[in-house]
């Protein structure tokens, strides 16, 4: 790690929620450092960060084994670019898996219906078997069934996360971060251990709108965070499949059944992805 990798975490910390300032910025300046300097020169309301905060960031990613990834580095996937791109992600494990082809988001509820865990584990298994990497928030419910499946496949899964990495949430769940990790990658555009806050969450839906290539509902309801997480695919071209609502008319399944209405691709089998 060098200083320049101490300026870009600065500057991701500074500039947080203006990213897209920084971006214009860097682009005219072609340096981090000249971009937090004019901004800083022009009373921009950025926040209080000094290269010894990010020195500290740093060293906490280099005793946990993460790696901060600059927008500018080989390994950083310029897929994000299709949204508000973080200026560092932060990555445990393989960073190459972010550059994956093809892959699959899958999203849903926190406390889904035992049909849509079975949908869930149908879909996240075959596609696991055919060597698709699998993206998904970490939350508990549909995310963490087609984490953990895609695992027990042998294949490799992403966590896009609304906390630091290291960070014990949702509470117990420290160790499956490890094992994701350990073949594919935790990623999170917050330093290591960050608290999560509520805000995060709606965050951190873009990151995984965009990484996707193809975006898989298994359930919401009519106020379900994955329409959120539907509103950045479309921004960011990424295909929309919607698993058919199990009783169109109960309110837990309500969501699924307005995407369709509004356009959005119906999966019925594992193989519509593919």
């Amino acid at each position: 790690m060098s200083e320049d990798i101490i300026k870009w975490i600065e500057c991701s910390e500074a500039f947080r929620g203006k990213e897209q300032l920084f971006k214009e910025l860097f682009k005219k300046y072609a340096s981090a450092q000249k971009a937090l300097d004019h901004a800083r020169q022009r009373g921009s309301a950025l926040r209080k960060v000094t290269s010894g905060m990010a020195e500290k960031i740093l060293e906490s990613c280099s005793k946990s084994g993460i790696q901060p990834i600059a927008a500018t580095d080989i390994s950083y996937p310029h897929a994000l670019d299709a949204v508000t791109a973080p200026i560092v992600l932060y990555v445990k494990g393989d960073p190459q898996v972010l550059l994956s082809r093809d892959p699959v988001g899958i999203i849903g509820a926190r406390h889904p219906s035992d049909y849509s865990i079975r949908i869930c584990t149908t879909f996240s298994k075959e596609l696991a078997r055919n060597k698709r990497v699998i993206i998904s928030g970490f939350a508990p419910g549909i995310d963490r069934c087609a984490h953990l499946n895609c695992i027990r496949e042998g294949s490799k899964t992403i966590a896009v996360l609304g906390c630091g990495i290291g960070f014990d949430y949702p509470y117990g769940s420290a160790e499956i971060q490890k094992e994701i990790a350990a073949s594919g990658a935790v990623i999170s555009e917050y330093p290591p251990y960050s608290k999560p806050v509520r805000t995060n969450f709606t965050q951190r839906n873009r990151l995984i709108a965009a990484l996707s290539s193809k975006l898989l509902v298994v359930e919401a309801s009519s106020k379900s965070g994955c329409l959120n997480t539907v509103s950045h695919a479309l921004t960011a071209g990424t295909d929309v499949f919607v698993i058919p609502p199990h009783q169109a008319d109960v309110e837990r399944y309500r969501g699924q059944a307005e995407l369709i209405r509004d356009g959005a691709q119906i999966a019925f089998e594992p193989s519509d992805l593919l």
